[in-house]
C-alpha cells in the first residue's frame, strides 16, 4: 500500500553515504504516528463531498505548512549578508555555490522556470475547490497552522545558526516530496467522481499538486543537501555534530497537528 514513508524512503536510500542520509534513514521512518495523522487527514478528506466552510479552513491552514519560496528566499538572503557584513567566510566560493543552491529550490515557485507563479497554482486549486476565494479570510486560519509556520520561520529565519535553517529545508522537502506524490490520485478521484469535474478540469484545478510531483521535489530536496554541504564547506562546519531528530520530530508532529485539526473539526450546521 502506498503511503508517505514507502514514497519517501526509496529517495533517502538513493542518497549518497553520509551523516545525513544516516540520520534522516535513522529518525524518518520512526514517525509512523505523524505520517498516520496526516495520511488519515487527507483520505477523510477526499473520501466525499465537504462542507464549504471545511474546504475553507482546509486550504487557508494547509497553505501555511506549504508556503516555503520566501523561507528558503530568506536563507539565501542570510548567507548573502554574511558578506555584506564582513562576516568571516572560510570558502567564499563554497558559499556562492550553497546559495545557488538554495536558489534553485524556488526557481519554479518564483516563476524563474515557468511562466506561472507558484501561490497562484495554489490560488486557483483552492478557489476551484472551494468556489470563491473567501477561504483566504484569516477566520479559517487554525491556531495550529500559526504555530507550525512560526516554528519553520523561527528555525529558517531567526535561529543564529543557518545551517539549522538549511536542515530544516531539507525536512520540508523531502516530506513534501511525498505528500504531493500521496495527494495527486487522491484528489483526482475526489474531484472526479465527487465534484464531477471532467479530465480537463481536474488537470487544471490540481496543477499545483501535479507540477510538485515526478522530479520536482526530489530535485528541491538534493539542491538542499548540496547547500548543506557546500555551506559546511564556506564556514568550516561538521555537520555531523548536527542531530537531525529533533528538527524531524517537531515538523511532523506540528505538521500532523495541523491536518488532524482540519479533519476533525466538528461538522457545522447551517
Amino acid at each position: 500500500m502506498t503511503n508517505l514513508s514507502s514514497i519517501i524512503l526509496p529517495v533517502l536510500e538513493g542518497m549518497e553515504e553520509s551523516h545525513l542520509k544516516d540520520q534522516l534513514l535513522k529518525f524518518l521512518p520512526n514517525q509512523l504516528e505523524a505520517f498516520s495523522k496526516i495520511e488519515k487527514s487527507f483520505n477523510q478528506l477526499t473520501s466525499k463531498v465537504q462542507e464549504k466552510e471545511r474546504l475553507q479552513r482546509f486550504f487557508h491552514s494547509w497553505s501555511q505548512t506549504n508556503n516555503s519560496a520566501m523561507t528558503v528566499a530568506g536563507i539565501s538572503n542570510r548567507m548573502t549578508m554574511l558578506v555584506h557584513k564582513k562576516q568571516p567566510v572560510a570558502d567564499e566560493k563554497a558559499l556562492l555555490q550553497a546559495i545557488t543552491s538554495l536558489n534553485r529550490i524556488v526557481d519554479e515557485d518564483l516563476a524563474v522556470v515557468g511562466r506561472i507563479l507558484h501561490s497562484q497554482m495554489f490560488y486557483t486549486m483552492a478557489t476551484t475547490i472551494c468556489t470563491d476565494d473567501d477561504w483566504l479570510l484569516r477566520r479559517y486560519l487554525n491556531q495550529s497552522a500559526c504555530d507550525f509556520k512560526a516554528w519553520k520561520d523561527q528555525n529558517s529565519l531567526r535561529n543564529k545558526d543557518i545551517m539549522i535553517a538549511l536542515l530544516t529545508t531539507l525536512i520540508h522537502e523531502i516530506y513534501t516530496h511525498g505528500e504531493v506524490e500521496f495527494i495527486l490520485p487522491k484528489f483526482k478521484s475526489w474531484l472526479i467522481n465527487d465534484y464531477n469535474f471532467s479530465e480537463e478540469e481536474c488537470e487544471k484545478t490540481l496543477a499545483w499538486i501535479s507540477v510538485h510531483c515526478g522530479p520536482t521535489e526530489k530535485n528541491h530536496f538534493f539542491f538542499a543537501v548540496s547547500a548543506v554541504f557546500y555551506y559546511a564547506k564556506a564556514m568550516n562546519i561538521d555537520v555531523e555534530t548536527y542531530d537531525l531528530e529533533p528538527i524531524i520530530k517537531d515538523y511532523l508532529e506540528k505538521k500532523s497537528a495541523v491536518m488532524e485539526d482540519i479533519m476533525e473539526m466538528e461538522e457545522l450546521s447551517f
